[in-house]
């Protein structure tokens, strides 16, 4: 029995195909109207070659890709309105963190990324000017004083770049909570951080454009201690 799957997501218009036979397996994949490409597998026996084909579905379906009924036609790919960045579509691009993927940074982002990366560069570019403005809000005393045991504390060394990190934690975790802090200090969380995140309009526009290493610079400076207001003299 042949599957076949369908990714019209964002930028996507591909298809892929899965046939168990036996003891092997072939998949078709490509881009919708495109000569497909075609690769089989074989395996030992039939019980391990079927683990290895729903192993590979779960994979397709995580990554955006919808079963297809059988003999149900291709729906034509339907070109979505034009949204520019503004908070609301920012909020939209965090929620999509990947969290399962805990502990691999990469993993955690790749869906905002791939995101941003279908988007023009001025929505990149305007991401970044949110994200810098979300952290320079929280560039302050009363949420430096709240971050555990790397608390600000008058005559104790006090690390500019973590609380940065822990910072991007904040806003990483979403609308609900950055709202909760930023008019809660002590809701900063402690030993937590998420430094990835201060790159990630960085890669998107290097993706766009094809460049390495290239930089997004903002009107408001995120650096700890850039909000004078935050930090009474």
């Amino acid at each position: 029995m042949k599957r076949t799957f369908l990714n019209q997501e964002g930028e996507s218009n591909k298809l892929w195909t899965v046939e168990l036979s036996g003891s092997s397996y072939t998949v078709t994949f490509g881009k919708v109207g495109a000569k497909a490409r075609e690769n089989t597998k074989q395996f030992p026996d039939e019980n391990s070659c079927t683990k290895e084909v729903e192993k590979l579905i779960v994979d397709k379906q995580r990554s955006g890709y919808k079963e297809l009924s059988e003999g149900q036609a291709i729906p034509e790919k339907t070109v979505s309105a034009y949204r520019p960045m503004d908070e609301a579509l920012f909020w939209e691009v965090i929620a999509a963190f990947n969290w399962k993927k805990t502990g691999d940074d990469d993993a955690v982002l790749k869906p905002a990324l791939k995101k941003l990366v279908a988007m023009e560069v001025t929505d990149i570019q305007q991401f970044a000017e949110i994200l810098s403005e979300k952290l320079y809000q929280l560039d302050g005393l009363a949420y430096a004083s709240n971050i555990g045991p790397d608390s600000y504390q008058d005559g104790k060394h006090f690390s500019v770049d973590y609380f940065l990190y822990v910072r991007c934690c904040v806003v990483a975790n979403g609308k609900e909570y950055y709202e909760l802090v930023r008019h809660n200090p002590t809701e900063m969380p402690e030993e937590m951080d998420f430094e990835a995140l201060l790159y990630l309009a960085d890669e998107a526009y290097n993706q766009k454009m094809g460049t390495e290493d290239e930089n997004l610079f903002t009107r408001l400076s995120y650096e700890t201690y850039s909000n004078e207001k935050g930090w009474p003299a």
